[in-house]
C-alpha cells in the first residue's frame, strides 16, 4: 500500500480575492495557484516597514501627489497572472486608486524587509515582482543586520547582476521617486539602529 499525498487545490487570483484566510493570522500570498502562508512580522521587521512607509508617504505628499504608498498590497507578476498575487512589504504606484481596486496596479517601487524565517520565500517573491514591467526599483532591507540593497533597472530595462549596497551612514537613493532616505532612519527604533 502506498501513501496518498494530499494535493492542495489550486486557486485563481479571483478566488484568492474572495478567500477569507481560513483562520490564518499573517500574510498570505498566491504562488502558482497555491497559498503561501507567512507568520506575523517581528517587531523589528514591522518597525522598519513603518519607517520606510512613513518616509515615502511624506515625500509623496510633498513632491509626488499623484503617487501613493501601501503596506502589503497585492501585486500581480507578469508570469501566470491568473494564479499569482504577491504582497511585498511596501509598494508605490503612481496610478490613481479606483473603486473596487484589489491590487496595486503598475507598481514602480517594491520594498521587501527580509526576516530569517522566510528569506527564501521573500527572495522568490522579489524575483516574481521583478517581472512586472512597471517596476523600476526594488529595495531590500534586512531586519536583523544593517544590510540595504537597491536593485534598479538600467535604461534598457535590464536588472543588474549585483545590487547597489548602502552602508550605515549612507543615503538610499530611489531614482524612480527622486527621493533619498538615510539608512539610519530606516533602522530607527530597532535594536540594530538603536
Amino acid at each position: 500500500m502506498t501513501a496518498v499525498e494530499k494535493i492542495e487545490p489550486r486557486m485563481t487570483v479571483d478566488e484568492f480575492y474572495e478567500f477569507d484566510g481560513g483562520g490564518h493570522v499573517g500574510k498570505i500570498e498566491l504562488v502558482h495557484g497555491r497559498l503561501r502562508l507567512q507568520s506575523y512580522a517581528s517587531g523589528g521587521h514591522a518597525t522598519i516597514q513603518g519607517n520606510i512607509t512613513g518616509m515615502l508617504h511624506a515625500h509623496l505628499r510633498a513632491k509626488r501627489p499623484g503617487c501613493r504608498v501601501g503596506n502589503e498590497p497585492g501585486v500581480v507578476p507578469t508570469f501566470d497572472p491568473k494564479r499569482n498575487i504577491r504582497k511585498p512589504d511596501v509598494v508605490v504606484t503612481c496610478t490613481p486608486h479606483t473603486t473596487g481596486e484589489r491590487s496595486f496596479p503598475n507598481p514602480i517601487l517594491i520594498v521587501e524587509v527580509l526576516s530569517p524565517s522566510n528569506a527564501d520565500e521573500t527572495w522568490e517573491s522579489i524575483q516574481a515582482c521583478a517581472t512586472i514591467g512597471s517596476v523600476v526599483e526594488i529595495l531590500v532591507v534586512d531586519s536583523e543586520t544593517i544590510d540595504v540593497q537597491v536593485f534598479r533597472r538600467d535604461d534598457k530595462g535590464v536588472w543588474p547582476m549585483e545590487p547597489e549596497r548602502v552602508p550605515l551612514g549612507g543615503m538610499v537613493r530611489l531614482a524612480s521617486l527622486e527621493f533619498e532616505m538615510p539608512v539610519a532612519e530606516i533602522y530607527r527604533g530597532t535594536e540594530t539602529g538603536h
